[in-house]
C-alpha cells in the first residue's frame, strides 16, 4: 500500500490545523466574555463570577475548549519541520505546550466552583475555601502550569522558525501576547482579550501552514506520473 495516500496522513494533520484556529478564536472569546472584576483580589474575582452565572459558563467553556483544541492542535507542529533543523525543539516545545493547555482546559472547571462558593457563602469564608483547595500540591502540578505554558510556546515557535515554517516574529509575539492577557485590567475584559492577540495569531498561523501543506502534499501525491 502507497502510505502517501492513507487518509490519516491528509486528514490527522488538518483536522490539527483546524483545531489550532478554532482554538485560538475561542479562547480569545472566552477572554472577551468573562465576567468583569472590580478587583485584583480573590474576594472581587468570586463576586464577579457570582454575579452573572450565565455569562461566567459561557467563558468558562470558550476557554475550556480554546486550551483543549489548541493543546490537540499542538501536537502536529512538528509534522511541518522537515529536516534537522529545529526538529527537537519543536517535538520538545509542542508536546510540553500541548500537557500545559490540556491541563489549563481542565483547571477551568473550577470556575463553576468559584461561581457557586461565591453565590452560598459569605466571601470570607468563600475566599478561604477557595485558597484551601487550591494550595494543594497535587492540583498545582495538575492544573497550574501557569507561565511554562509560555515558555513552552515560545520553544515550540522557536523550533518551528530555526527550521524556516514562520518567520521569528512568532517567538516575541507569543511572549507580548502573554504579557498582554496577564498584565490588562480584567474589569473591562475585551483589553486582555485584544492583548492576548499577538500570542493567538501564531497558533492560529501555524494552523493554516498545517491545512495548506498538508493539501499541498495530498496534491503532489494525488497528480499522475509518467514514466
Amino acid at each position: 500500500m502507497n502510505t502517501d495516500t492513507s487518509p490519516a496522513k491528509r486528514v490527522l494533520p488538518i483536522a490539527a490545523g483546524v483545531s489550532l484556529v478554532a482554538g485560538a478564536a475561542f479562547f480569545f472569546t472566552g477572554l472577551a466574555t468573562s465576567p468583569p472584576a472590580e478587583g485584583d483580589d480573590k474576594a472581587a474575582y468570586l463576586r464577579s463570577l457570582a454575579d452573572d452565572p450565565f455569562q461566567t459558563q459561557l467563558s468558562a467553556l470558550f476557554l475550556h475548549y480554546g486550551n483543549l483544541l489548541m493543546g490537540a492542535g499542538l501536537l502536529a507542529l512538528p509534522l511541518l519541520v522537515r529536516g534537522r533543523k529545529g526538529g527537537v525543539v519543536t517535538i520538545v516545545g509542542a508536546l510540553l505546550g500541548a500537557l500545559g493547555l490540556l491541563e489549563m482546559s481542565g483547571a477551568l472547571l473550577s470556575d463553576w466552583f468559584h461561581m457557586e462558593i461565591g453565590r452560598n457563602l459569605p466571601t470570607d469564608q468563600a475566599v478561604a475555601l477557595s485558597d484551601k483547595v487550591l494550595a494543594h500540591t497535587a492540583q498545582q502540578l495538575a492544573f497550574s502550569p501557569g507561565p511554562l505554558v509560555s515558555l513552552a510556546l515560545v520553544v515550540t515557535f522557536a523550533g518551528l522558525a530555526r527550521a524556516g515554517v514562520l518567520g521569528w516574529w512568532t517567538v516575541p509575539a507569543v511572549v507580548l501576547g502573554y504579557a498582554g492577557m496577564l498584565l490588562l485590567p480584567y474589569d473591562t475584559p475585551i483589553l486582555p482579550a485584544v492583548g492576548a492577540i499577538p500570542m493567538l495569531v501564531p497558533m492560529a498561523a501555524a494552523g493554516i501552514r498545517l491545512i495548506a501543506r498538508t493539501r499541498a502534499t495530498a496534491r503532489l501525491a494525488a497528480a499522475p506520473t509518467f514514466a
